[in-house]
């Protein structure tokens, strides 16, 4: 008698698969062969020049990782202990880390449950005549409401930099999510929806050629040596304190044999996106949403459970099937560096980080794995 696979027979869902399309091998043995596997090869250039033409500019530098992006941001800024940086309480601690270690003052700010984000209520909460700038996080593929945070940043004369890790391919009222502020940081690290195994951008969203050149003498390891290199010096030397930041060419020929594939990677996402929500939309749960005006990559499928008991209890049974669903970031006020930070009040992400599920969504993830979970997820809560 024939038996049927039963569900944990079925091989299991990863939660992220980082895609390889073929061209990857190419472009990688290109880089090879080029011996120059150091930054500012030909593949930094290429994928450079993708990256500018999504964000409309040419004012873009590759980066080892987002983090290392948004650490030249603190460091251009020249940050210091009388500085207060306004931060999202939800979210990843690089966030706060780039700028605590300029000595900066972290404060916390609390985020709209229905997106997971700050808004401009949540930020001029922790607004002071000290504030030098916030930190808006984009999470999940989507963006915070940057007219209304652009317009209180405006009124308060406090910098906008953009924690957009998670947005890239994202868009807001017509333009690249991560063009709103004066800097943006862009992760392309594994497990984003575009990858270069390890990486990222600093997008500097002014012509302020002063801050330019700062940004090219911090990627330059804190030398001159870009001057140098267009011939206004006859040498280069240590001109200020700075760290290696580069992204390697080897890492760029990655990311560019995909950010030439971005399109079709940005229209799968955005399908499992809207497949999940057709399916899901009528239980009992709460889907974040994009807000008004914004067309998200399709990066992050995640709702809020009813509490956390049966939060607790989807994931264990989605690891039990090997369904892959996960959840993230305890908020940083309640970790145990939160002693040494500024935090009122966040009640919003205190009630909303332990009810988070999120959902697989990679190019490796078939309508029938897909079907799966959310055949799962309505036998465990319909």
């Amino acid at each position: 008698m024939l038996s049927l696979p039963t569900e944990a027979a079925l091989p299991p869902i990863r939660f992220h698969a980082p895609h390889i399309p073929p061209a990857t091998y190419d472009a990688v043995a290109s880089a090879l062969s080029s011996k120059h596997l150091r930054s500012g090869g030909s593949y930094s250039r290429k994928a450079k020049a993708l990256v500018s033409q999504h964000v409309g500019h040419d004012r873009v530098f590759l980066t080892n990782s987002c983090t290392s992006a948004l650490e030249i941001s603190a460091l251009a800024l020249d940050l210091g202990p009388e500085d207060e940086v306004i931060v999202p309480s939800f979210t990843f601690c690089a966030t706060a880390t780039a700028f605590a270690r300029k000595g900066a003052r972290i404060v916390l700010a609390d985020i709209d449950p229905a997106t997971m984000m700050v808004t401009p209520e949540t930020l001029e909460a922790r607004v002071t005549s000290r504030t030098r700038a916030v930190v808006v996080v984009h999470y999940g593929g989507a963006a915070a409401p940057m007219a209304a945070i652009k317009d209180l940043c405006d009124r308060h004369g406090v910098v906008i930099l953009e924690d957009a890790a998670q947005a890239f391919g994202a868009k807001q009222d017509g333009r690249a999510v991560g063009t709103c502020g004066l800097f943006a940081a862009y992760s392309f690290h594994e497990t984003k929806i575009i990858s270069a195994g390890h990486g990222g951008a600093l997008v500097l969203n002014s012509d302020n050629s002063h801050l330019r050149e700062r940004v090219e003498e911090l990627l330059a390891r804190g030398t001159n040596f870009p001057a140098f290199a267009r011939g206004e010096v006859n040498h280069y030397e240590w001109t200020s304190v700075s760290s290696s930041f580069e992204m390697p060419d080897l890492n760029a020929a990655l990311l560019y044999s995909q950010l030439v594939h971005s399109r079709e990677i940005l229209l799968k996402s955005r399908a499992i996106w809207a497949y999940y929500e057709k399916s899901l939309r009528d239980l009992p749960i709460e889907i974040l949403r994009p807000g008004k005006g914004t067309k998200a990559n399709g990066y992050s499928f995640a709702f809020l459970a009813s509490d956390r008991e049966t939060t607790y209890r989807i994931l264990q049974g989605a690891a039990r099937m090997g369904l892959g669903m996960q959840s993230h970031y305890k908020p940083l006020h309640l970790s145990s560096f939160a002693g040494r930070i500024l935090a009122g009040s966040c009640v919003g992400a205190e009630n909303t980080w332990g009810r988070l599920v999120r959902l697989p969504v990679h190019m490796d993830l078939s309508t029938g794995d897909a079907a799966r979970i959310c055949e799962f997820l309505k036998a465990e809560l319909g």
